[in-house]
């Protein structure tokens, strides 16, 4: 069969991933196809995810959709404490308190914070949005069934599920969004690691209408249930109202679970006789994987295609949309003619540590909650107390990872321009996953501080490369010239505050489009078609950009 008209972008896959990269594709204008096998792909009854983390919201604010997020319909008044207790109906045994999302604050580095919005809430959301773009096709019920990476593109065969016509795309790139056991993977010839197994564990979905009410107040959450055999599992509100999710963590000895089973754990989490309906089983296998490689040819990996991690920290979906954004920017450029050859072979040398970072850190998370002592028999006031303490010390580091979500630097990038002696990533913020530290060193992302017309420091990143300059020591024109002569979409952004200066350390900071600082300087280069090169990934040599000779406060 001939081919059909050819799209510059196909992918593979409809959940947030390849959802998100589809918006961002189109807010770019880049025309694309997602193709996704299931029915809308929407995980009504049996959500994986429900965190959305502030850097995800930071580019859906971007996007101007972070306010779609927050009123996708998660109740936004519900506690988000995490409650440590035998179960749900037992009094507890410590409690990690959370504000809910409708009153607390983002944090003085961002202006905007974690939001509460399941999959069965966040799915419909992206989806809508990505419906309305006039540079999206979205076709459900739709799959990848071969392809074939040659010199101009990749010949992919579709397949409808529902009539078996197939059709041959040609796509100038395809992305694999396709989640664990990626056809795209496969198909491009990218092997899978061995990985490693850290559990066998299973999800059970309730409908429980009035148990959200029954939990002593003020109420949460997240509930950590403890036994004599430690921590066995976790309860969560998917919608704040009726549905439940019971993850059990389980053991390689148990691969499956009859309804029996899993009626007694049920019983066992909510500790006491409350009516409810078994909505669905899902056995799984909680893994540590990274694939070796993020890409082949013309064909890319995001999300769980690339990599799969324990949902302890909720860091999965969340490095998945960086994956997204980083890839995004990426194909945009090369397909618009300023991006250079080794522009898209950043990609995995960019995402494949963070990824190899989180995915550690994931592990971590969840061998912390496989050593939380199991409970005695009995147990006094004062056993309950120390006990609930020691338990929420030892887990505490799961619910502060503000430098896993904020803190990764691209540091060390090829399209990243190095300051030279005495940049590191440390300096960036990479070292420390708990706490974050903002920093506009090269590969780190650019700080949020607020100007003085309301907007953030971080509204002004997206389209193409931004130039800011915090004094009238010298003209940014040499760059902005040599940026305009290579087609390098490039703004020029001039900041009179004192405070802002001081964070971004530097006279000239160059912003990407993903909002990651390229390179910050006290001097421009004098080979600024270099610089641009470099940025651009032309493949040029490592270079620094040159310090000042001159002492500078920051000041404006």
């Amino acid at each position: 069969m001939a081919p059909i008209a050819s799209i510059p972008v196909l992918i593979v896959g409809g959940g947030p991933v390849g959802l998100a990269l589809s918006i961002d594709l189109g807010w770019r204008g880049i025309r694309h196809l997602l193709v996704e096998r299931d029915e809308r792909a929407a995980r009504a009854s049996h959500p994986r995810m429900d965190q959305v983390g502030i850097r995800s919201m930071e580019h859906f604010r971007r996007l101007g959709i972070a306010d779609v997020v927050e009123a996708a319909g998660f109740p936004r008044d519900l506690r988000r404490d995490v409650i440590f207790t035998t179960a749900l109906l037992d009094a507890e045994l410590a409690r990690e308190p959370f504000e809910p999302d409708a009153t607390r604050a983002p944090p003085p580095f961002s202006p905007q914070k974690h939001e509460l919005c399941p999959q069965n809430f966040l799915d419909p959301a992206l989806q809508a949005v990505a419906h309305r773009s006039a540079f999206a096709e979205i076709r459900y019920r739709t799959s990848l069934v071969g392809l074939r990476d040659g010199e101009d593109g990749v010949l992919c065969e579709l397949e409808d599920s529902a009539t078996r016509r197939r059709d041959t795309v040609a796509a100038r790139y395809v992305a694999g969004c396709d989640g664990s056991g990626s056809l795209v993977a496969g198909l491009a010839g990218i092997g899978a690691p061995e990985g490693t197994t850290l559990a066998r564990s299973t999800n059970l979905f309730i409908s429980a209408p009035g148990l959200q009410e029954r939990i002593a107040p003020p109420g949460g959450y997240r509930h950590i249930l403890i036994g004599p055999e430690g921590a066995w599992a976790s309860m969560v509100n998917m919608d704040g109202r009726d549905m439940w999710r019971l993850q059990v963590l389980g053991d390689d000895r148990r691969p499956g679970w009859t309804e029996a089973e899993a009626h007694a754990a049920v019983l066992r989490a909510i500790g006491a006789s409350f009516p409810y309906r078994l909505v669905s089983i899902v056995p799984w296998t909680r893994r540590e994987v990274v694939m070796e490689r993020f890409s082949a040819g013309r064909c890319f990996l995001a999300g769980d295609a690339a990599h799969q991690f324990s949902p302890t920290g909720g860091y999965g979906m969340n490095t998945g949309l960086g994956d997204a954004f980083d890839l995004s920017w990426k194909l945009a450029a090369t397909l618009d003619g300023w991006g250079g050859p080794d522009l898209l072979s950043s990609y995995g040398v960019e995402r494949r540590p963070v990824a190899i970072r989180n995915a550690r850190r994931s592990t971590l998370n969840f061998e912390r909650m496989r050593t939380v002592p199991g409970l005695p028999a009995t147990m006094d006031a004062a056993t309950r107390s120390r006990l609930g303490s020691e338990i929420r010390g030892a887990m505490s580091e799961e619910w502060e990872s503000m430098g896993i979500h904020l803190g990764y630097s691209y540091a060390g990038s090829p399209i990243v321009v190095d300051e030279g002696i005495g940049s590191s990533g440390a300096e960036a913020g990479h070292s420390d996953p708990v706490n974050y530290c903002p920093s506009a060193a090269p590969g780190a992302r650019a700080p949020h501080a607020w100007l003085p017309d309301g907007r953030s420091t971080l509204d002004l990143f997206g389209q193409g490369f931004v130039l800011l300059q915090f004094d009238d020591g010298a003209s940014p024109a040499p760059l902005l010239v040599a940026a305009a002569r290579s087609g390098v979409p490039m703004r020029h952004e001039r900041l009179e505050d004192a405070g802002i200066a001081r964070l971004y350390g530097r006279r000239f900071v160059l912003v990407r489009p993903d909002g990651h600082v390229a390179m910050r300087c006290d001097q421009l280069p004098a080979d600024a078609d270099a610089i641009i090169d470099r940025v651009r990934g032309m493949a040029v040599p490592c270079i620094a950009a040159p310090s000042s000779t001159e002492a500078w406060s920051g000041a404006a």
